[in-house]
Order: structure tokens, then C-alpha cells, then sequence
């Protein structure tokens, strides 16, 4: 009886070691399949460094057609937009400034939390509510963009 109970676990652990690198296996396979290999593993710090101080390509930069009036340049662009991730005792959002106007691109509410009352904009100011699930408190969101700067208003109580 004992070497039927040493068999079976024997047998046991056969399997799932095998099943264990049968797995192991297939999910180098697929991170080789999904992430393409060698080409977009992580670089290395001096090779990010090599490639940013070597500027924009070409093919990126932007050349002046020939029926642009001489006295364009770059400072003439209008400011980038800026995007920043903002948090309250409810729960995450992030809100993208463009000049004086806020577009609320996402929000994730805490655990026991959710929105409602939402703005998204583009808007000179928008807000959100994140209400506790079981009755307990809300925070209002509001956010404007000074300076091109998300700029976060919170009222509500804990």
C-alpha cells in the first residue's frame, strides 16, 4: 500500500513539473510573439541618452514650404497642450490643459467610490463628483487651467 501512495505521488509531481515547463514555455513563446523580440526589448540608459541628444530625424522635423512667409519661426507656434494626473480623496483624474481651456481625459474613483456630475469639456472649467458608494462622503473636482496648468479645486467632506 505504501508503494502505491509513493507511486502516485511520484506520478503527481512528474506532472506537474512537466505541466509547470510546459507553461513556462508557452509563455516565452508568446511574449517572443506579442513584443516582437530583440527590437523592442528596454534600452539601455546611454542608448536612450545616444538617441535624444542626436535630435529629431528628418523625417520628423518640420521644413518650411516654399509659399511660407520668411519671418515664420517656432516661437510663433501656439503652446503645447499639458496633461497632468490629479488626485482626490474620491479617486484620480487627469485633465489636459490646451491654453485656457481643460478637457477632462479620464478619472478612476477609489474603491467605494464612483463619478457622476460629470464635465469633461473642453471647458474653461471642468469637474466631476466622486461619491462613496455606501453613503459616507463626496469630493467635487473642479479643475482650470492657469498659466496652461491644470489647476485642482477640491470641496467635500471625508
Amino acid at each position: 500500500m505504501r508503494m502505491r501512495w509513493t507511486l502516485a505521488v511520484g506520478a503527481w509531481l512528474a506532472a506537474a513539473v512537466l505541466a509547470t515547463a510546459a507553461s513556462i514555455g508557452a509563455v516565452n513563446s508568446l511574449r517572443q510573439g506579442l513584443f516582437g523580440g530583440p527590437a523592442d526589448s528596454p534600452r539601455h540608459e546611454s542608448e536612450v541618452e545616444a538617441e535624444l541628444s542626436a535630435g529629431p530625424s528628418p523625417a520628423v522635423v518640420d521644413s518650411p514650404s516654399p509659399s511660407a512667409p520668411a519671418s515664420a519661426s517656432f516661437e510663433e507656434s501656439p503652446p503645447a497642450s499639458v496633461t497632468r494626473a490629479l488626485s482626490t480623496g474620491g479617486g484620480s483624474l487627469v485633465v489636459s490643459c490646451d491654453g485656457g481651456t481643460a478637457t477632462l481625459m479620464s478619472w478612476i474613483p477609489r474603491a467605494g467610490f464612483e463619478a457622476d456630475h460629470v464635465v469633461r469639456g473642453p471647458a474653461d472649467v471642468v469637474s466631476l463628483r466622486f461619491k462613496a458608494r455606501s453613503g459616507g462622503g463626496q469630493f467635487r473636482a473642479r479643475v482650470t487651467c492657469a498659466g496652461g496648468e491644470p489647476s485642482l479645486t477640491v470641496s467635500g467632506d471625508d
